[in-house]
């Protein structure tokens, strides 16, 4: 039988070693998530969200906290979390069909919006955070850490992935030691892991606590 790869083309043709506009972005995701979670699985192997929802569970062991999943996508993590039992959990994406089939995956409330821009929450608004596959190529920069820790309450806890291919030409491993000398926050665990085994892609599983 043959493949279907049509949506995993779509964002193959991003110019991945420059950073893209939103809108490109946009148009990208609008075409690709009713594909999303099929290529992700069939074409990708990708394992970032259930690999990230276990590392994130051994730090957030009360299940009724306060839950930000930053970059929900077409809501992966949300399934993990709901199967886990975790009850109050919020999605944020920039993409409404994306949202659209995150509606039934256990998220308490969805929101649009864009990490490269201030998040619409006040700040401290969260006991914790989880974001995977945001910090990619042509996605989000190191630079937007600060806008996840200014959302998460002192105390809380922040989990995320970074692709292997840009944590160190992105600078994302110099802005993890910085924040960390900065006492903005402190790192609690940092690994590498199988990210998108299909394309022999590893990630790394990055845990923080704010200060």
């Amino acid at each position: 039988m043959k493949k279907n790869t049509k949506g995993l083309k779509l964002y193959d043709s991003l110019d991945l070693s420059e950073s893209e506009n939103e809108e490109k972005l946009l148009d990208v995701y609008q075409k690709w998530a009713s594909l999303y979670d099929k290529d992700n699985d069939d074409e990708l192997g990708t394992v970032s969200q259930p690999k990230s929802v276990q590392i994130f569970q051994r730090y957030v062991k009360d299940k009724t906290k306060n839950i930000i999943d930053v970059g929900c996508g077409t809501g992966l993590v949300g399934l993990q979390l709901k199967k886990l039992g975790y009850k109050n959990f919020d999605g944020i994406d920039i993409s409404k069909e994306m949202i659209d089939i995150a509606i039934d995956r256990g998220y308490k409330s969805l929101f649009l919006g864009n990490l490269n821009e201030s998040l619409p929450f006040e700040s401290n608004k969260y006991e914790a955070a989880i974001c995977v596959g945001v910090f990619t190529h042509g996605h989000v920069g190191p630079s937007r850490f600060k806008e996840l820790v200014r959302v998460v309450k002192p105390g809380g806890i922040i989990c995320f992935t970074v692709n292997e291919d840009v944590y160190k030409s992105y600078g994302f491993d110099d802005a993890i030691k910085s924040l960390e000398a900065g006492s903005v926050w402190k790192v609690l665990e940092l690994s590498k892991k199988d990210y998108m085994i299909k394309k022999s892609v590893k990630g790394i599983y990055c845990v923080v606590e704010v200060i």
